[in-house]
């Protein structure tokens, strides 16, 4: 898979998810430069549409998802048609722009398929609240102090509504294949302007938050604010990820510990990668971590690169299922007399590296969060299927077989730009073909007093692992 998106930084996990660029997914790497999709800039949200622009956009965007993606081969579902009908019935008076985007992104929503997105993008002048919040499995708390807000209190409504009543809302207007990913992108939006709107959690430019604190609740008034002044956005770009791909080696634990938080399949990814075996080697490492809790995507090949330094002779890697259109064609220049292929999950031999020496042939972790997504999902993936790893950590982002490998595309009027999958990929275990999610083989969720404490509860579970092996 190859898809990236930009996250703020775990114990911020949320605060402003940031597309920085979407990387496809296929045999070999292809970046989808958003910025080459937006000829033009996307209006303005508060910009009032006819009905006649609002009704060729609703066209172009309803026949493109029947023309490209797989899920709409024999035409779109009962469900989806009867939301295509009400889209209609909306757009039969003027709206602003902002209104039209929840109008259409419910119809891309259906496909439940998180790399099938309709973007809204946001300016320096757009409002947004300062709320630092951090969405748990446990529930949604405040993740740093500002102002009267305290780290580690417990949100309890937000304009009136409960975390349980938002993730239920959210869910229809999120693409997503889980909860995991709707908390995820759910956090982000509950920041912003057009969905406190759309969510009727705007009271006189302001949003009511309940807190519980000490076990007392507190009230306290959020006011909107321009996007420029907001001290959230300032702190996420302070705490920007740089080390991408790093490690660390233990030696008290004999453990080495691999941090991947995107999939760049470059010369510095390999350079770094081999430097980490010739460490473990020299160390006599026994256990490695590989850390993927914050790693959204890019280039699935990491996987396989990756690979070339353990002691497995073949695995089995995803199977796909790929759809043929004009558009397909356009953008990539690939065509088929068949109009949709399926290809089986096959054994792949695996490739060593030359030195023998750096071939690790001990125990292997891999940590994984609701943010491990597209790319990072597939490397937790081939672990799992191939029984190569332990996977330790929370339940992943999205499906082990999803849709995705995208095509962009922009709306004649509103210029709002979207992405449509034109493949699904299938897991080399097609027997948990269903499952919305990666599980852990040991499941370990991360708590406030974790945040709190700075504590790591997965990283402490390996170690757990690891002495009791010793004994």
């Amino acid at each position: 898979m190859k898809r990236s998106m930009k996250l703020t930084l775990f114990p911020l996990l949320g605060l402003a998810i940031i597309f920085i660029g979407i990387f496809i997914y296929k045999g070999q790497t292809k970046k989808v430069d958003i910025d080459e999709i937006n000829d033009e800039s996307q209006i303005l949200s508060d910009t009032l549409m006819s009905k006649e622009d609002m009704k060729e956009d609703l066209d172009y965007l309803v026949e493109t998802l029947k023309n490209v993606h797989p899920k709409a081969l024999h035409g779109l579902s009962e469900e989806q048609n009867n939301i295509v009908k009400s889209s209609y019935v909306e757009i039969e008076k003027p709206l602003k722009a902002g209104e039209f985007y929840f109008v259409i992104n419910e119809i891309a929503c259906s496909f439940k398929d998180a790399h099938t997105s309709l973007y809204l993008y946001e300016n320096d002048d757009d409002k947004v609240i300062d709320l630092p919040k951090v969405w748990l499995n446990d529930g949604m708390y405040i993740s740093e102090d500002l102002q009267e807000l305290k780290k580690g209190d417990k949100i309890e409504s937000i304009g009136g509504k409960t975390p349980d009543e938002l993730l239920e809302e959210l869910s229809k207007i999120i693409p997503a294949e889980n909860q995991q990913w709707v908390r995820i992108e759910g956090n982000s939006a509950l920041t912003k302007e057009p969905y406190l709107n759309y969510l009727g959690l705007i009271k006189d430019s302001k949003v009511d938050v309940e807190l519980l604190r000490d076990g007392k609740i507190v009230n306290m008034e959020i006011p909107l604010i321009e996007s420029k002044y907001s001290a959230i956005k300032a702190l996420n770009q302070d705490s920007a990820e740089k080390d991408w791909v790093k490690y660390n080696i233990n030696k008290e634990n004999s453990l080495g510990i691999f941090t991947l938080n995107q999939c760049t399949n470059n010369d510095y990814y390999k350079n770094v990668l081999n430097d980490y075996f010739e460490d473990v080697q020299k160390n006599k490492i026994d256990n490695i971590v590989i850390d993927l809790r914050k790693n959204t995507g890019g280039d699935s090949s990491v996987t396989d690169e990756f690979l070339r330094y353990l002691d497995i002779d073949k695995y089995k890697s995803y199977g796909s299922k790929i759809r043929f259109s004009e558009e397909v064609k356009k953008q990539r220049g690939e065509t088929s007399i068949i109009k949709y292929i399926k290809n089986k999950s096959k054994e792949v031999e695996n490739i060593k590296v030359d030195d023998e020496e750096l071939i690790f042939k001990g125990n292997i972790f891999v940590l994984t969060s609701p943010i491990t997504f597209s790319s990072g999902n597939w490397f937790s993936v081939i672990f799992k299927d191939n029984k190569i790893g332990t996977i330790v950590g929370e339940p992943t982002g999205n499906q082990p077989s999803s849709y995705g490998d995208i095509l962009g595309f922009q709306m004649p009027n509103s210029k709002f730009i979207f992405t449509v999958s034109y493949k699904k990929f299938t897991r080399p275990d097609i027997s948990k073909d269903d499952e919305n999610c990666l599980e852990p083989d040991i499941i370990v969720y991360t708590t406030i007093d974790d945040i709190l404490n700075d504590r790591d509860p997965q990283m402490e579970k390996v170690l757990e692992i690891i002495k009791n092996n010793k004994m």
